[in-house]
């Protein structure tokens, strides 16, 4: 059966929304990943509870297993309202994160290096070379945690810009039926 091909109404709303979406990103990077440590707070509170609501629920509330839901939703729940109030600090626990999952990656990976061997000399280098990156990344972030807080933004301008496009050409070219 034959695409039915015409006008995408939504789309075109969808596509000049993420395009706005994408300038504003661009515009103000400090209020973009200001705006995510709110959700991420959001998130967190809401996890949180949802948690803590799991555990009164269960009826056996005698192994460990159950009491983490309590201990993970207390503590979700407390970071998450921290995030909310004081979404730079989130911001800054989040690029200190980033930084340590960098910086620990990238050393188990060398020191594990090894097992990249029998995949031939290129990627046992490659591997080297991008840990190596890795590791040299995870500090400067370590030590200048606003690249995160400007990187991410731009990251997500990138995208919410590529997906606006990605929309338009649906709303011109693509199927009727297909949002």
């Amino acid at each position: 059966m034959a695409e039915k091909k015409g006008f995408n109404w939504i789309s075109l709303l969808v596509g000049i929304v993420l395009i706005v979406g994408s300038v504003f990103a661009f515009m103000n990077p400090v209020a973009t990943f200001l705006t995510l440590a709110i959700m991420l707070g959001i998130v967190a509170v809401v996890r949180g509870l949802m948690l803590i609501v799991a555990f009164f629920r269960i009826s056996e509330r005698t192994t460990f297993k159950v009491w983490f839901f309590l201990i993970v939703g207390i503590l979700l729940t407390i970071l998450g309202v921290i995030f909310l109030f004081r979404p730079a600090f989130a911001a800054i626990v989040f690029a200190f994160m980033i930084a340590a999952w960098f910086i620990f990656d990238a050393i188990n990976n060398l020191i594990n290096i090894d097992r990249m061997k029998p995949s031939g000399n290129g990627i046992y280098f490659l591997s080297i070379a991008l840990n190596l990156l890795f590791l040299v990344g995870g500090i400067i972030t370590a030590l200048h945690p606003w690249i995160v807080g400007i990187s991410i933004p731009i990251i997500i301008g990138i995208s919410l810009m590529s997906s606006g496009i990605q929309n338009l050409v649906m709303a011109f070219f693509g199927p009727r039926d297909l949002a």
